[in-house]
């Protein structure tokens, strides 16, 4: 990141939050930056060619799914537009087709040299800028594709993108005995991602993401690139232009509430491909280099999660966080009712010393963000302060599903809290009556009692106990 973005950064931080609250943040985000490396290692030629002799061995003894790679252009620079083309002919996987959809006032004449040179590029010129959205869905209407992938004009895949799409999608249809790709229950397939500097050409700042959560989706659009839908859910779906700016993330929240909201167990139908195949570039006008340039982009964020909780009927209530483009929903004490899935809610222990010492588990027992600082959020994706579903949760701090009362209290020995005003009024200064470790075990054991029973954890760390004598879990 340049200084300058930095700069901009920081000041729009304390424009919303406050000097003290920046001061955090800018010391959490220094120490993270000099506390992380990162060095992108692309695919080796052996191994992109590897890749090529399979696909062309298999499309030789069947027929292969399709990508659509639709792309919304409007006043691209060459220079990326080239780019990102050259980005998509160069995949190992040869079954692609890119759909450019040109709401540039005069025709892009970079284009016609690549469709002459490869049938397989599909040039839309549109008649007007109906917005990104609708320029979007122009491309979505007539790809041709079994999945759709969306690809903005000034970024870049890098050359085994697809190969991944379809390693996955393979996997899943030998799983499932399935002989039509069409059949295919993966319905949405989303990977890793870095930023490219457009002045360094150094990429930086990874998000490694987690596999499908659906709490944390509606915390922040954490899926974002690269992303591949199965195309008859989007072409169902479309892109919603009264949320323009944020128009990947309410698709994504209408498609993946559709299979995993209600029904938990059906959140395999959600896949993430856990390698960097997109590369999202970084100069002066992008979001990526300055999120509060598109503040709109983020407030049509919380009206696209607002509406997915109003159409649920969540009863939720969608709020900013201090950081742009990251969210909080509010269920009041009908959460239970209103979320069906949700066995139970728990939040964060802080110790004297203003850390964290209780909150949320891994699959490994791990206590995550254990020993930071309350005021720091986490990191470059600020995963402490982001409601998340979980393993399990810190029992000294947790609503119960009232059902699950009995077995909580069975299994800790505690009375159970069921309601959100009860833990509310729990809330505050309180000794700590349990070891870390008995703490840890108790909590790992609740948590997996109320997954075996097909309900999600979930942590919401607005929720806070503060004990006077907590140690670190280890």
């Amino acid at each position: 990141m340049s200084i300058k973005s930095a700069v901009q950064k920081t000041i729009a931080y304390t424009k919303r939050n406050g000097v003290r609250a920046a001061f955090f943040a800018a010391l959490e985000r220094l120490s993270y930056t000099v506390r992380t490396k990162y060095n992108y290692v692309s695919v080796s030629e052996a191994v992109l060619k590897e890749q090529r002799q399979e696909y062309k061995l298999l499309a030789e003894a069947e027929v292969l799914p399709r990508f659509s790679v639709v792309v919304p252009l409007f006043n691209t620079p060459e220079k990326y537009l080239r780019q990102m083309i050259d980005s998509v002919v160069a995949q190992t996987y040869g079954n692609w087709e890119l759909v450019l959809a040109d709401a540039t006032p005069t025709p892009l004449s970079a284009i016609s040299e690549y469709a002459k040179a490869d049938p397989r590029i599909r040039y839309l010129h549109l008649e007007k800028n109906a917005g990104i959205s609708e320029n979007t869905n122009r491309a979505i209407e007539v790809a041709a594709g079994d999945y759709i992938g969306l690809l903005d004009h000034d970024d870049v895949l890098t050359p085994d993108a697809l190969y991944e799409m379809f390693r996955v999608i393979r996997s899943s249809m030998k799983k499932n005995r399935l002989a039509k790709y069409s059949l295919c229950p993966l319905r949405l397939i989303y990977s890793d991602e870095d930023k490219l500097d457009d002045k360094s050409g150094r990429f930086v700042e990874p998000h490694l993401k987690t596999d499908f959560n659906m709490d944390l989706l509606f915390s922040n659009n954490y899926i974002c690139h690269f992303t591949m839908l199965r195309a008859d859910i989007i072409k169902r779906l479309k892109l919603r232009k009264e949320y323009d700016g944020a128009q990947d993330y309410d698709l994504f929240l209408r498609a993946c509430a559709e299979a995993a909201l209600l029904m938990p167990q059906a959140s395999v139908q959600i896949a993430h491909i856990d390698k960097v195949l997109y590369h999202w570039r970084i100069h002066s006008s992008s979001t990526a280099a300055n999120p509060s340039s598109k503040n709109y982009a983020y407030e049509a964020g919380a009206r696209a999660l607002q509406n997915l909780c109003d159409s649920y009927s969540l009863g939720g209530e969608v709020s900013e966080l201090s950081h742009v483009g990251f969210y909080h929903v509010s269920y009041g004490d009908d959460v239970f009712k209103r979320r069906p899935d949700l066995g139970c809610i728990g939040g964060r222990v802080i110790d004297k010393n203003h850390r964290i010492c209780g909150g949320m588990y891994d699959g490994n027992g791990t206590l995550m963000f254990n020993g930071l600082r309350e005021e720091y959020s986490g990191g470059l994706q600020h995963r402490a302060v982001l409601q998340q579903d979980t393993f399990a949760v810190d029992v000294r701090c947790v609503v119960v599903r009232p059902e699950l009362a009995s077995v909580f209290e069975e299994i800790t020995g505690m009375k159970a809290e069921v309601s959100m005003s009860e833990a509310a009024d729990k809330a505050g200064t309180l000794e700590s009556e349990n070891s870390a470790e008995k703490v840890a075990l108790m909590s790992r054991k609740f948590g997996e009692e109320v997954r075996r029973r097909g309900l999600r954890v979930m942590w919401d760390p607005l929720m806070v106990l503060r004990l006077r004598n907590c140690s670190e879990i280890t």
